[in-house]
C-alpha cells in the first residue's frame, strides 16, 4: 500500500462522500485586465506547491478508511492547462482526471488583452478561503519571480493531524452532542416541504453556471438597509432568498411555506485561536437557517425574524452540530444527520469579501472580477455561492438541471436587492 504522509480528517473523508465520492472541486474564477505569462505561472504554481506539502499529493482511500490520506505524486504534475474557461470545459477536465492527480488545478484561458484564469482545488483539502489563501501565494510568487527567478515562497505550516477533535473538545463532547440534536430538530417543521425541492433525473443534463452582479449601488443599498434593521448583509441575502423561494413555491406548487428551509456555510476557523486558523484544510461545514415567514411576507418582515434567528445561531455557535456528527457517528444525536435528506434542501454559502490585497500578479495585471463556484452538479438549482470582490457581489449557482429555476431565482434575488432602496430612502 502507498504511504500516507498526511493522513485525513474524518472531516475530509464525509466531504468525499458527496458527488458519488467523485473529486468535489471548489473553483475561484478571475476575470484579469492584462497578459499572463503561462510559463511563469506554471512555475509559480509549482514553488507554491513545494511550499504546500498536500498540494503535491494525491488522495489515496476510501472515505470509510481511517487508512486513507495524501501521498506523494511520483511526478511532478502539469499545473496549468492552456483552454476555456466555460464552467462546462473546467467541469469536464475535473471529471476526467487519473485517478492519482494532484488536489489543484488551474486553467487560463487568454483572448487578447482579457484573461480569464480559473483555479480549482479539491474540497476534500480545502475551503473557499483555503483556495484563497493559495491563489495569493501562487500570484505573489508569479509577481516575486518577475524580477527574482530564484523566488519561492516560504513553507507553510502542515500537521500531520488534519481533525477538529481538539475543537470538540474545548466544547466537551457533551456540549456538542446538545448543540446537535438542537440543530438537527430545526428541520423537522420543514420536512414536508423537502419534496419541492427535488429535480428529476430526467431533467438532467450538462452543468450550466448561472450568475447574478450586485453592483456597487446596489450594494450600497443592502449594507443601508442592514444598517437601518441591525441586520448583517448575510442576513438580507438569507432574507431576499427565503422570499423569491417562498414566491417559486407559490407559483410552482400553488402552496406556501410558513418556514422556508435553507441551509447555511459555517467557517469553523472563528472557533479556533489563531495559530491554528492557518493550516490549509477544510475548515467548512453547514448548518440549518430556516427562516419563518410571517403573515404579511414583506422584506422588513422577513428581515426581522432573520436576524432574531441569526442571534440565536451565533449564540448556539452554528456547524458545531455537523461537526460532532462527523466526528461521532455513532451517537444517536448524529443520525439525522447521515440521511442523504438531511442536505437536499435550498442552501447558500456566502464566503464573503476577497480581500483586494490578497490577490496581485503585479504590473501590466489587474484582477477586474471574481466569482466562485462548486463544482457538484447535483441537479440542484437550490445551490447558492457568493463572493464579494471590489464592491461587486457575485451570486453563482452551477447545476445540471432546472435550468429555468437557477435563472430565476437568481434574476428574482437581483430584483428583490434592486427593490431595497425604497425601504432605505422612506
Amino acid at each position: 500500500m502507498a504511504d500516507i504522509i498526511i493522513h485525513s480528517a474524518k472531516l475530509d473523508r464525509f466531504q468525499r462522500n458527496f458527488n458519488n465520492n467523485r473529486f468535489y472541486f471548489i473553483s475561484l474564477q478571475l476575470d484579469l485586465s492584462g497578459t499572463i505569462d503561462v510559463g511563469r505561472l506554471e512555475t509559480a504554481v509549482k514553488r507554491t506547491a513545494d511550499a504546500v506539502k498536500i498540494l503535491r499529493c494525491y488522495y489515496n482511500g476510501s472515505p470509510e478508511s481511517e487508512e486513507s490520506g495524501w501521498v506523494l505524486l511520483k511526478e511532478i504534475p502539469k499545473w496549468v492547462r492552456v483552454a476555456s474557461a466555460d464552467p462546462t470545459n473546467v467541469t469536464a477536465i475535473l471529471e476526467n482526471l487519473p485517478a492519482e492527480h494532484s488536489p489543484l488545478h488551474v486553467v487560463v484561458d487568454q483572448k487578447g488583452s482579457l484573461c480569464t484564469l480559473v483555479f480549482s482545488i479539491d474540497h476534500t483539502v480545502t475551503d473557499a478561503h483555503g483556495l484563497w489563501d493559495i491563489v495569493g501565494m501562487i500570484s505573489a510568487c508569479y509577481r516575486n519571480l518577475g524580477w527574482d527567478p530564484d523566488y519561492s515562497p516560504v513553507p507553510l505550516r502542515e500537521s500531520d493531524d488534519r481533525s477538529m477533535r481538539p475543537l470538540l473538545a474545548s466544547y466537551s463532547l457533551e456540549t456538542c452532542a446538545e448543540i446537535c440534536r438542537a440543530e438537527a430538530e430545526k428541520r423537522i417543521p420543514v420536512q414536508q416541504y423537502k419534496k419541492l425541492f427535488v429535480v428529476p433525473q430526467d431533467r438532467r443534463g450538462m452543468p450550466k453556471l448561472f450568475t447574478q452582479k450586485i453592483g456597487p449601488l446596489m450594494l450600497k443599498n443592502m449594507k443601508a438597509f442592514a444598517h437601518l434593521h441591525h441586520a448583517t448583509l448575510n442576513d438580507v441575502l438569507l432574507t431576499v432568498y427565503a422570499a423569491a423561494l417562498q414566491e417559486y413555491v407559490q407559483k410552482t406548487f400553488n402552496t406556501s411555506m410558513s418556514i422556508v428551509p435553507i441551509r447555511g456555510a459555517a467557517d469553523l476557523r472563528k472557533y479556533l485561536p489563531p495559530y491554528l486558523r492557518n493550516e490549509i484544510k477544510n475548515y467548512s461545514v453547514s448548518y440549518w437557517s430556516r427562516v419563518p415567514i410571517p403573515g404579511s411576507g414583506d422584506l422588513v418582515s422577513i428581515l426581522h425574524e432573520v436576524t432574531a434567528l441569526s442571534e440565536r445561531n451565533r449564540m448556539t455557535a452554528p456547524g458545531i452540530g455537523e461537526m460532532f456528527a462527523i466526528e461521532e457517528p455513532d451517537s444517536k444525536a448524529a443520525r439525522p444527520y447521515l440521511e442523504p435528506e438531511y442536505y437536499s434542501t435550498p442552501f447558500i454559502s456566502n464566503a464573503g469579501v476577497l480581500p483586494k490585497d490578497v490577490v496581485d500578479f503585479g504590473n501590466g495585471v489587474s484582477v477586474k472580477d471574481a466569482l466562485s463556484y462548486p463544482n457538484i452538479t447535483t441537479g440542484n438549482p437550490f445551490v447558492i455561492v457568493v463572493v464579494t470582490w471590489e464592491n461587486t457581489m457575485s451570486l453563482s449557482i452551477l447545476t445540471d438541471g432546472a435550468y429555468d429555476t437557477a435563472a430565476h431565482l437568481l434574476k428574482r434575488m437581483g430584483e428583490l436587492i434592486g427593490e431595497l432602496d425604497t425601504f432605505v430612502n422612506i
